[in-house]
């Protein structure tokens, strides 16, 4: 019996690997570059080393190695990169209820809904409603709300996919 799980094991990885690197092939998407290992020098001090790429003339090096030689943190929130300096959350935990709550207030009156933030989700409070039963819960739906704009959104429960409200 371990020899056929052993064999099954095996036998998902390769074809795990094979599947792989024929989608990557099958992609097209080849990227050509020179690596290089370069130093740091910020105002005439070495601050370290990093590896780089160099790709049409054009030098990529990781992000989080050039803030650890500036001394500065570095977050990418929005779709931009914020070096110390970063975004305060204007909406809070408890503000973030209260925009579902807005939105959906005859349904949470009419069945006694329950609020309950989940998780963050990037830039997202993850907030579930659910009907709180004696003997189970029932889970209305999960909304989000982006914490900096107040955005809400809803999960479609069936498809997976985030929807404005």
């Amino acid at each position: 019996m371990k020899d056929k799980v052993k064999g099954l094991v095996i036998g998902i990885t390769i074809g795990s690997m094979i599947t792989g690197a024929t989608a990557m092939a099958a992609s097209g998407y080849t990227m050509k570059g020179v690596p290089k290992y370069l130093g740091i020098n910020v105002n005439g001090e070495g601050k370290g080393s990093t590896n780089a790429y160099i790709i049409n003339n054009i030098t990529y090096v990781p992000i989080k190695n050039v803030s650890s030689a500036l001394d500065q943190n570095v977050v990418l929130k929005n779709e931009t990169l914020y070096f110390s300096d970063q975004p305060e959350a204007r909406v809070t935990e408890d503000e973030a209820i209260d925009i579902i709550y807005n939105k959906i207030k005859a349904d949470v009156d009419k069945h006694k809904l329950k609020f309950m933030v989940e998780e963050m989700e990037g830039t997202k409070y993850s907030i579930r409603v659910f009907e709180d039963f004696p003997d189970h819960i029932a889970t209305y739906g999960f909304f989000y709300v982006d914490k900096y704009t107040g955005k809400p959104s809803k999960m479609d429960i069936t498809s997976g996919e985030e929807l404005d409200i």
